[in-house]
């Protein structure tokens, strides 16, 4: 995730977030799917990285397990993630899911990320709620408000209330990237339409580093369009 303010995913988002727990399979079987799409503001987090953003991405899920990878081009580079893990979906509707994910970047866009993913969620009717927690370390500096360097290791957490096709996302960063990265919120709101996924959402940061678009504003819109399609 491009850290040119100060020195994460490129994301989950992502993500996802992009960052909600992904759904595995219980079958017999595993299952093998792909999917392609474009954002017109690639923004992670919180974090902005790139406008008319193409993607695309393959998973295999098999009884809780999942592993796969993601890749976009974000014009300075190529961000491509590689993640694995574990999700128990109890009867009752909850899960909980623990995994592992790593963000490459090629050129200098950015420099790496690794980190440990858990999970927790559940849902009761319309209503669903979904919780992270993640630790990570990245391969270079956060940087406080004045500049002064604060370490690589960070820690992520966020709650996402959905509703229908409706959600809202609360994400903080802390530890070393505290200062750095900050806090933000994320509302949207996901339909299908002739076999795409079609998302709008807004994003408001805490922290006007963190959007780092070119007008610096603290609050900026997206769209992604995508498309996911059966492999095996």
């Amino acid at each position: 995730m491009n850290k040119k303010i100060t020195g994460l995913l490129g994301s989950m988002t992502l993500a996802s977030s992009m960052l909600v727990a992904p759904v595995t399979s219980t079958a017999d079987d595993a299952i093998v799917t792909g999917n392609a799409g474009i954002l017109s503001d690639y923004i992670f987090r919180g974090i902005f990285q790139d406008s008319g953003v193409g993607n695309g991405g393959l998973d295999i899920e098999y009884a809780g397990f999942y592993a796969g990878t993601w890749i976009a081009d974000v014009g300075a580079g190529t961000e491509y993630d590689l993640y694995a893990g574990y999700v128990y979906e109890f009867e009752s509707g909850f899960y909980l899911g623990a995994g592992y994910t790593s963000y490459q970047y090629s050129d200098d866009f950015d420099n790496e990320y690794n980190e440990v993913n858990l999970y927790a969620g559940t849902t009761f009717g319309d209503v669903s709620l979904d919780l992270e927690f993640t630790i990570g370390d990245y391969n270079g500096e956060f940087n406080d408000d004045n500049g002064n360097i604060e370490g690589d290791e960070y820690d992520f957490m966020a709650a996402t209330i959905g509703y229908n096709d409706a959600y809202l996302t609360y994400g903080d960063f802390g530890d070393d990237a505290d200062d750095a990265l900050g806090s933000y919120c994320e509302l949207g709101y996901t339909m299908e339409l002739g076999g795409l996924e079609l998302t709008g959402a807004v994003v408001h940061t805490m922290d006007s580093q963190i959007i780092n678009n070119d007008n610096n504003n603290e609050t900026e819109a997206y769209v992604s369009i995508s498309w996911g399609f059966d492999v095996i």
